[in-house]
């Protein structure tokens, strides 16, 4: 998240540098909110260091994965999942980083550990002890813990709750070496664009529209988009998962 975008309007969810009584997207009165926002982080002066070997992979290297047939991730790839609320997004991000083998490390901005987070996770069948979810966390705490457990997925969900920038995708992905997957869950304004500014857009190397339960996909560096989708949740006895 830019520092330069201040308020955020709590009815549809757009973001602004400067207060104003009405929001210029919906029309509705006195919803804007201050935007929390963070310090600069440890981070951002690490340098990103790897080996020709360490590039080659991440370059080539395909990450498996069963959760979503069809869809080709490559090591070292920033996957944004996008859509509106209840649309499936969190859920599929939780299915992806688990069907993926080694430590996963989730980062749940919107809940707390409680209830509701763990009928999302049994939603998705996700039991493993080397599942780690972590929440409140800043930038340099989730790089620490990542480094500590030597994830190969990491999930934030979602980043604007979060309030992380686009270059600290990237830069997480460049300093904890064990990272293949980076996957960011995006909130979508009514007009389906991410919250916030397009950065998010532009850095992810794939891009992942969530709707009614059922994913497609927008954007990929590594495979053409054409009739790439399916369902959020797998098909049980010919009828698809709620």
């Amino acid at each position: 998240m830019d520092d330069c975008w201040r308020y955020k309007c709590r009815n549809c969810g757009n973001f602004f540098r400067d207060y104003h009584a009405a929001c210029s997207a919906c029309w509705a009165q006195g919803q804007l909110l201050p935007v929390p926002h963070r310090s600069r982080a440890d981070i951002d002066s690490q340098p990103g260091v790897a080996s020709a070997r360490e590039i080659g992979r991440m370059t080539w290297a395909e990450v498996e994965q069963n959760a979503c047939p069809g869809l080709i991730l490559g090591a070292g790839a920033l996957v944004d999942m996008e859509g509106g609320a209840g649309a499936g997004k969190s859920t599929l991000a939780g299915r992806v980083a688990d069907s993926i083998c080694g430590p996963a490390l989730l980062v749940s901005a919107e809940e707390s550990i409680g209830p509701s987070l763990a009928s999302r996770l049994e939603r998705c069948a996700i039991k493993r002890p080397d599942f780690y979810v972590v929440t409140r966390a800043s930038v340099d705490h989730v790089v620490g813990l990542a480094k500590s457990v030597r994830a190969v997925v990491l999930v934030i969900d979602s980043i604007q709750e979060a309030v992380w920038r686009a270059d600290d995708l990237r830069h997480v992905l460049e300093v904890v070496p064990s990272l293949d997957l980076l996957i960011a869950v995006l909130q979508v304004n009514k007009q389906g664009a991410p919250l916030g500014r397009n950065e998010f857009a532009h850095e992810a190397d794939v891009r992942i529209h969530c709707e009614a339960m059922r994913w497609r996909l927008i954007k990929s560096r590594y495979q053409s988009i054409s009739d790439v989708g399916g369902m959020v949740l797998p098909v049980r006895d010919g009828t698809p998962r709620e």
